[in-house]
């Protein structure tokens, strides 16, 4: 027997009793006839029971075989949302002065990524013309600008077993590049490894690697236009993961982090996100947001969905490594917030209980669990009350820029 008749059979008996408990009562399921994303997790958690009951092929009995299967199966689910919602990123156009191909400090091209940043010299621009570079970059200098010209791809480099981007100097601003497949020993190797003093991104695409950007006590972080997705590493690598300072984010899309990795923790004395959606869909993520150790805390005119196969059921997490601030404080206001994982949702777990200043304004929630929130917002125990589009489509609201098509 063919290995994939056992999937197809189990598929379809999976399907039968569903359909068999659907009709008798849909509420032992906890699910409403339209939730599609709950009546489709539910039909893999079957599916998998009865594969490991009646599958008489023993190599699919195994559990790691079974395990990677439905990996692909969530992967591919994934793809799927993910397209639904966002275009493919692109490049911008540059038109500044030396634009082409090759590596540039000014009019003079060098033949490596390790030469050029021996050369670069504080307050100059290093533009890095077409390609795919599996060579890192590591900037000593300050104020200068790495500037992507065309499709500027790192893919699977690293320095120092850290990242594929090292910046130890002042002031430095990054832009137009994509990075995947950074992958290191310690498991948590990042698109770029911030451990100087200040750092600006700029319409970036950081995306399949353990992690997108990890700053060691930066003093500012600004991140915008930029785009983020699927990174994480076994709960201890995540979206972005700031270790201090302050840092503001806005225009940007945090999507599907994995391995149940945050879309954003933070560790910094404020943390600022506007304009910008972050979003599980059906990744097995964490936190949407982890602010571990408090401070003040700003989320406004953004979308955040947590989504069905979210391994945990709070969106926001607020000072739960404790409060190391002295200044602390919550603010989300005019936001959409979709809380659809599966289980009990909760939208915001903030420590101690009742000792941080706490404001929730203006928002739209969607949330089939109820949640206790003082002050004026808008709750709906389901999409279809809100009038959303159905699962997996995100919103968008009017003052956020556009996805990237």
């Amino acid at each position: 027997m063919p290995n994939s008749e056992p999937i197809n059979f189990s598929k379809q008996l999976a399907i039968c009793f569903l359909l068999c408990f659907l009709t008798a009562s849909p509420l032992a399921f906890g699910i409403d006839l339209p939730d599609k994303s709950k009546i489709y997790s539910n039909l893999q958690k079957i599916e998998r029971k009865i594969i490991r009951v009646f599958n008489p092929n023993p190599v699919l009995e195994d559990e790691a075989s079974i395990q990677q299967q439905l990996d692909k199966d969530i992967q591919q689910q994934l793809d799927k949302d993910i397209a639904v919602n966002f275009g493919l990123w692109q490049p911008l156009p540059i038109t500044y002065p030396g634009t082409g191909k090759g590596i540039k400090i000014g009019e003079k091209t060098y033949p490596s990524l390790a030469v050029a940043s021996t050369a670069l010299q504080d307050h100059q621009t290093l533009l890095i013309g077409e390609g795919v570079y599996t060579e890192p970059l590591v900037i000593n200098r300050n104020h200068v600008q790495i500037i992507g010209s065309g499709r500027v791809v790192f893919d699977g480099a690293s320095a120092e077993g850290k990242a594929a981007i090292i910046t130890k100097g002042k002031q430095i601003t990054i832009s137009n590049i994509e990075c995947k497949n950074i992958a290191v020993a310690d498991q948590n190797g990042a698109c770029i490894r911030s451990e100087g003093a200040g750092l600006t991104v700029e319409h970036v695409y950081f995306h399949d690697s353990e992690q997108g950007i990890l700053s060691s006590n930066n003093q500012s972080l600004r991140i915008s236009d930029s785009r983020f997705e699927k990174l994480g590493k076994n709960g201890r690598a995540h979206g972005i993961y700031i270790d201090g300072g302050e840092v503001l984010i806005d225009h940007s899309w945090f999507i599907a982090s994995k391995s149940e990795g945050h879309e954003i923790k933070s560790r910094a004395s404020k943390t600022v996100i506007k304009n910008c959606v972050i979003a599980s869909l059906s990744a097995v993520d964490s936190r949407l947001v982890d602010v571990s150790n408090g401070g003040e805390l700003v989320i406004e005119n953004s979308v955040l969905e947590k989504g069905p196969q979210s391994a945990n059921a709070t969106a926001i997490g607020y000072g739960l490594e404790g409060i190391t601030h002295q200044q602390n404080a919550i603010i989300l206001e005019k936001n959409v917030v979709i809380l659809e994982r599966d289980g009990h949702n909760v939208l915001l777990d903030a420590r101690p209980e009742g000792q941080v200043p706490v404001k929730i304004v203006g928002n739209i929630i969607v949330s089939k669990d109820e949640q206790v929130i003082d002050g004026l917002n808008w709750l709906f125990s389901s999409r279809q009350e809100a009038r959303m589009g159905e699962y997996p489509q995100l919103p968008v609201l009017e003052n956020q820029q556009k996805p990237l098509k």
